[in-house]
């Protein structure tokens, strides 16, 4: 389980998060949202450890993580799929996924070349072909590809489908939902509640770097003008 308890970060001198509490699960998909400028890339960045905390507590699977560097928190079981995918553009969609490949240490199928190619089969004629030259719909698949190559129990999947066409999108909530019906755990950022409400377990609203809602899948969907207020979509 990934536990945030009181957590404050930010950059510098900026604090953007304040006293957030969030919990996921093995096994759970938990929803991340907010506008834009809320906080939740800086909770994501926390989380792995691109940032520091500057106050709270946060726990990886019974461990205590908040002093760890970002490579030792992924040894502990989590995965960034970064907004923006930030695919290594020089090195070829093979090499990308091997680049991070990290032997599985948990009680799940492990993650190897065919089985993300399986996943995502448009990758599959694309092996050889450099990152940059890839479409953003098959960056995103590799990048969610190649997060899952490091065998994490915990997906942090920032901005899941931002940007991308209708199809292409369909294709990455596929992807979602067979990773959920396999047991992973996911914490997700995006902003389509029609999908998210039937995916997710639970759910957790940002306004200004404080968690302002929360509730589970019931709590959701009768909530959801609530929670579409808090983003602007009402």
């Amino acid at each position: 389980m990934l536990v945030l308890e009181d957590v404050s970060s930010g950059y510098g001198s900026a604090q953007v998060l304040f006293g957030i509490d969030l919990a996921v699960g093995r096994g759970e998909v938990v929803t991340l949202l907010g506008r834009n400028g809320m906080g939740k890339t800086t909770t994501m960045a926390t989380i792995i450890g691109m940032i520091g905390l500057s106050g709270g507590r946060l726990s990886i699977d019974g461990t205590d993580g908040g002093a760890l560097p970002d490579y030792r928190r992924a040894r502990l079981g989590l995965g960034l799929v970064p907004e923006g995918r930030r695919v290594f553009p020089d090195l070829s969609v093979r090499e990308n996924l091997i680049a991070t490949a990290m032997p599985n240490r948990w009680d799940q199928p492990a993650w190897t070349l065919d089985r993300v190619l399986d996943l995502f089969p448009p990758l599959a004629s694309r092996l050889h072909t450099n990152g940059a030259h890839l479409s953003g719909g098959e960056q995103q698949m590799l990048a969610i590809g190649r997060a899952l190559m490091t065998n994490p129990w915990l997906l942090l999947l920032d901005e899941a489908t931002e940007g991308l066409a209708p199809m292409v999108c369909d294709d990455i909530w596929r992807a979602v939902a067979h990773l959920k019906a396999s047991g992973h755990a996911i914490l997700i950022v995006d902003k389509n509640l029609e999908v998210l409400g039937r995916l997710a377990d639970r759910h957790y609203v940002l306004e200004k770097g404080r968690i302002c809602w929360t509730g589970d899948a019931a709590a959701f969907a009768a909530k959801r003008n609530i929670v579409g207020a808090f983003l602007g979509l009402g």
